[in-house]
Order: C-alpha cells, then sequence, then structure tokens
C-alpha cells in the first residue's frame, strides 16, 4: 500500500506506487503526462492507469497553450480512461474532472475553488489548475479518453512565468504552507472514483448538477472571440454536450463549445 510514501518518492527516475484500485507509473520528466498515457492506452492498459511526472517539457493546455510548472512543484498527472459514452459526450469528462479537483482543493486545503467554464480551476480570481481531456475514436466508438491534469502545488511567485504572475497562483500562495502532493493525490484518487462511478450511473444531469455547484461562470458577462468574431452576452447554462450556452446581446442564444473559443470574462 502506499499510504507511507512520502514526497521524496517523487524524486526518483521512475517508480510505480499504488492506490486502491490504481497503478500509478512515476517519470522524473516526459514530455507531457498525456503523450506517455496515451502511448500506454495504445497498447492497452486499463482503465485507470495514471502517469505522473516531476517535470514534463511539453506541457500543453486547451487550444494548444504551454503548460509550465516546475520540476517537483506541481501535481501533474494524467488517467486512462476506457468509458462507455457517445463521442459528443468526451467534453463531459472534463466537467467532471474540473468538479473534482474544486472538490480535492477544498479537502485538502480549505481553499473555496471555482470552475471558469470549462476547464479552468480559480483560486481569488487566480488560475491554479488546467485540465485536458483528448479522446481517441475507433468507428464512432470513444476508444479511450486520456485525461491530464496540471495543479500548482507548491510554486512560490519567482517560479511562475513572467507573463502570467498576476493571473496564476499556487496552493502554497493560498494557504502559506506547503502541501503534500502525496496526500493531495490520495484524495484527488477518492473523489475522482466516487464521482466517476456517479457519472457511469447518472449521465450528464450528474456532471452538470455538480458544475453548477462549483462554476463560477454562469450568469456573468462573457466576451467569447471565435475566429475573427468577438461575441459578448452572459453565460446562461451548460449544454448536454459540454458547451456554454449563452444569451447574445440581440437576445438570442448561441452555444459554443470549448475547442472553438477563447472565453473572458
Amino acid at each position: 500500500m502506499a499510504n507511507n510514501v512520502s514526497d521524496q518518492e517523487f524524486s526518483r527516475p521512475h517508480k510505480h506506487i499504488r492506490l486502491p484500485g490504481k497503478r500509478i507509473h512515476i517519470f522524473r520528466e516526459v514530455s507531457s503526462t498525456n503523450n506517455v498515457a496515451r502511448q500506454m492506452a495504445m497498447a492497452g492498459a486499463p482503465e485507470g492507469t495514471v502517469v505522473m511526472s516531476l517535470f514534463q517539457s511539453g506541457g500543453r493546455g486547451r487550444m494548444q497553450r504551454q503548460w509550465v510548472c516546475p520540476p517537483g512543484q506541481g501535481l501533474l498527472l494524467s488517467m486512462v480512461l476506457r468509458p462507455d459514452i457517445k463521442i459528443e459526450s468526451i467534453p463531459q469528462l472534463t466537467l467532471l474532472g474540473a468538479v473534482v479537483t474544486a472538490e480535492t482543493i477544498y479537502l485538502t486545503t480549505g481553499c473555496t475553488a471555482g470552475i471558469k467554464w470549462p476547464n479552468d480551476i480559480l483560486i481569488n480570481g487566480k488560475k491554479v489548475c488546467g485540465i485536458l481531456a483528448e479522446g481517441s475514436l475507433s468507428r464512432r466508438k470513444v476508444e479511450y479518453v486520456i485525461m491530464g491534469f496540471g495543479i500548482n502545488i507548491n510554486l512560490d511567485p519567482a517560479q511562475l512565468p513572467a507573463d502570467c504572475r498576476d493571473t496564476s497562483t499556487s496552493l502554497n500562495l493560498e494557504t502559506g504552507r506547503r502541501v503534500s502532493r502525496m496526500e493531495f493525490l490520495k484524495r484527488f484518487m477518492i473523489s475522482w472514483d466516487e464521482h466517476y462511478q456517479n457519472y457511469a450511473q447518472f449521465g450528464q444531469p450528474y456532471v452538470r448538477s455538480q458544475w453548477i455547484k462549483k462554476n463560477i461562470t454562469l450568469g456573468r458577462q462573457v466576451t467569447i472571440k471565435k475566429d475573427q468574431d468577438v461575441i459578448q452576452g452572459v453565460a446562461e447554462d451548460i449544454s448536454d454536450k459540454g458547451g456554454l450556452v449563452v444569451r447574445r446581446l440581440d437576445g438570442t442564444k448561441q452555444e459554443f463549445l470549448a475547442e472553438d473559443i477563447s472565453l473572458r470574462g
């Protein structure tokens, strides 16, 4: 069992640890945990396989944005999932991952984290986590989904990239103390299993209800950039696909999918 594993275990070049129902592969450095998890999925890795790394040289977020975290100061992990869902339901997993992350942050630190649609986790208005879901399809069937999480755990201001020091934070900065990555990981896995099982049983209505409780987007004025268009309106709801439903200034409603837009507000 891994209950007595300390944070020092994460500094080894390569290691396996076990949490209930999980086999976790830990690397010192990879290009991206999503890339490694995808390779394992293609080789037949079972659902629940987890890849972690102290550092990733090519971490990325939505719309191919770069995700940077100094070695050993964050929780960088990806999970292999093999859900029995339709292709259009993959974005629901992103919403579910956001729910789990916000819940874990509260349970481990006491900080209230809010979800900015679709996949940013904010504390006091600053980003602490990004989530990226990537699926593989075969004959319009979901073969597997890789869920990637990058969570800033113990970064200090000097370790944040200069261009995002005003918009990013870490659990350490928000609490004033170091946070055990191992304890965070264990709590995260417990919460994930609970919510994922409920999602498998109850589907999209469950995700929607849980996400709405923790979101900070609905009811607010938003500015959406799609291609060359800039659209303003009020975020009103999320759709069955996980898209954002916006009431535009002319009163009409429009659904936007995460891969198509950049959201401000």
